[in-house]
């Protein structure tokens, strides 16, 4: 399927034999419906085409085509995931408590770009799952660090293989050398 025809396609417009089928799909490398998916997906492509739509200045920026591929990927990580409550925000505060334990909630914050009350809320979303955990820091009683328990780190792992399986469909037009280049691309602006 080409990025073209991924970019072209929105979930909500699947027919429900296709959708029904994408978390499997997804999660497992069956090429069963990707035949149907693709169909749809250039059919859709084609009709957005065909619309007479100019889509001006859009056309000639970047923002436009990321934002069309961050939809692309926010679905299939929902798809693949199969949980509406795990946002790519939700669980990228989980893997960066996981790699960084006992990192101090603001910090986590920063490192997302969150406001305060937002990566409080992501906190919490994954404290209440009995994800994590705010442990007082030794050396600043007013401050906390958040570490994973258990639990957590059980859950990190699952996701974690979702999270890889709907970026590598994400990506799946391009070869490895691509993705690589796309990533350091961002990376540029990104900083």
């Amino acid at each position: 399927m080409s990025i073209t025809v991924i970019l072209n396609t929105h979930h909500d417009e699947l027919p429900a034999t296709v959708s029904s089928r994408i978390h499997p799909c997804m999660a497992s490398g069956d090429d069963s419906s990707e035949g149907e998916i693709a169909w749809y997906a250039q059919r859709r492509a084609r009709r957005m085409r065909d619309t007479g739509v100019d889509y001006g200045v859009l056309a000639r920026t970047t923002g436009f085509p990321i934002k069309l591929v961050w939809i692309i990927g926010y679905t299939l990580l929902g798809r693949t995931i199969d949980d509406p409550g795990i946002t790519p925000q939700r669980f990228s505060m989980l893997e960066l408590i996981g790699t960084n334990p006992g990192l101090p909630q603001s910090r986590l914050g920063e490192a997302l770009g969150l406001s305060r009350p937002r990566t409080s809320l992501s906190i919490d979303f994954w404290q209440d799952r009995g994800c994590v955990e705010r442990r007082p820091a030794p050396d600043d009683r007013r401050s906390f660090g958040i570490y994973l328990t258990p639990l957590g780190e059980e859950e990190l792992a699952r996701l974690r293989e979702r999270v890889i399986a709907s970026d590598a469909q994400l990506t799946r037009a391009l070869d490895p050398a691509e993705v690589t280049e796309l990533r350091r691309l961002l990376a540029k602006i990104h900083g």
